[in-house]
This record gives structure tokens, C-alpha cells and sequence, in this order.
């Protein structure tokens, strides 16, 4: 592998890492600790750590993405694959250390707040994920592989996947909470799009740049 691969694969590592650690960040300081299921295997298991209390968040999207990895692999790719595995195990390990060392919580407790800012926060980092071909794992496998074989793109994708987790989210924490929870998944499916036109756009704004150097 020549060394400007080995650069440029380094770069993107220290991305993702960058998108996990922003993800993570929105779901333990504002969606969690206010019950706020905003869709993907993240709120589909805080809804199934409510009944078992004794699985941690991100204890339950590590056995979930086990699950997902190996369609992850068949149907989108290799290097999507390993990315994600990369991504999903780096955002259980990140939540598990905010919730059990940092002991993570509500950075505010206005509802509003709290899904405006963690949904900035998450769709910025999901949207980092998945410009560099990789995702946070669970749900997000599914989105890719309908953006992948349908003309959906990928918030639109996501949009679609995690309306199954805020009706779960809605019966479980109660109608308020799921309304929330439904604004939450518009908004992230609408700004993961928008966030990732603009990291494309400065990608190809520095390849030229590049180019013009050489």
C-alpha cells in the first residue's frame, strides 16, 4: 500500500472516530437521559433497556450489530464492512465509557432543546460516517442497503427505517415522548443529507485543488 493510501486511510479512520464520538455524545447527554428514542439500533435500544435495565445501551447495539455485520458484508461490501465494525464497536465502547465513567447525563431537560441539539449533534456524526462509506452499525446497515438498491437517499433511507423504532420508542415512553422522538428522525434524515452534500462538496473542492498543485 503506497504511503499516501496509508495517509488517506488514516484520515478517514480519524473521522469516523470523530462521528462516533459526536453520535455518541447526542445520545447520552440528550436523548437517553430524557427518553428520547430518536430511531436507529441506538433508540430501538434504549426502548429494550427500559424493560431489561440490567443490558446497558450500548452493551445491547454491540449484540445487535452482530446481527447486521454479516449483511453488511454480503450486500453493500468489504470496505463498508470493515469500516462499520470499526464504527459500531467504537460507538459501544464510547457510550459504555460516558454512561459508566464520565456517568453521563441530561444536559438540559427542555424536550425541545434536547432534540434539536442531539439531533445536530448525532445526524453531523452519522452524516461523517457515512461520506467516508462506513456507518454507526444497527439500523444504519439497513438504511445503506436501501439507498444502495433504491433511488432513496440515504435520509430518506434512514427516515424510513427509523419509523418502526419511534413507534416502539412512543409505546414505550408515552405519546409525548414519541412525538418528540418522530421530530427527532425527521430532522436527522433531512440534515444527514444536507451535512453530507457539503463534506462531498469540500472533498471534491480539495481534490481539484489538488490536482491544480500537481
Amino acid at each position: 500500500m503506497k504511503k499516501e493510501n496509508i495517509i488517506n486511510l488514516v484520515k478517514d479512520y480519524v473521522l469516523i472516530t470523530l462521528g462516533v464520538i459526536l453520535v455518541a455524545f447526542g445520545i447520552q447527554y440528550f436523548y437517553a437521559p430524557n427518553e428520547i428514542a430518536g430511531g436507529g439500533l441506538s433508540g430501538l435500544a434504549l426502548v429494550i433497556s427500559n424493560y431489561i435495565p440490567n443490558l446497558s445501551v450500548g452493551t445491547i447495539i454491540f449484540i445487535g450489530n452482530l446481527i447486521l455485520f454479516v449483511i453488511a458484508f454480503i450486500l453493500v461490501g468489504g470496505d463498508f464492512g470493515v469500516k462499520t465494525i470499526y464504527a459500531s464497536f467504537a460507538l459501544s465502547f464510547v457510550m459504555d465509557f460516558m454512561e459508566k465513567v464520565c456517568k453521563s447525563y441530561a444536559l438540559t431537560e427542555n424536550m425541545f432543546l434536547a432534540v434539536i441539539c442531539g439531533t445536530l449533534i448525532i445526524a453531523s456524526g452519522l452524516a461523517l460516517a457515512f461520506a467516508l462509506n462506513a456507518s454507526t452499525g444497527g439500523t444504519d446497515i439497513l438504511a445503506k442497503i436501501l439507498n444502495k438498491y433504491s433511488k432513496f437517499n440515504i435520509g430518506i433511507s434512514l427516515l424510513c427505517v427509523d419509523l418502526f423504532v419511534v413507534v416502539c420508542g412512543g409505546l414505550t415512553f408515552g405519546l409525548d415522548k414519541g412525538i418528540y422522538s418522530l421530530i427527532a428522525v425527521v430532522i436527522n434524515g433531512l440534515l444527514v443529507d444536507k451535512v453530507i452534500a457539503i463534506i462531498d462538496k469540500k472533498k471534491k473542492e480539495n481534490a481539484n485543488a489538488t490536482k491544480q498543485v500537481a
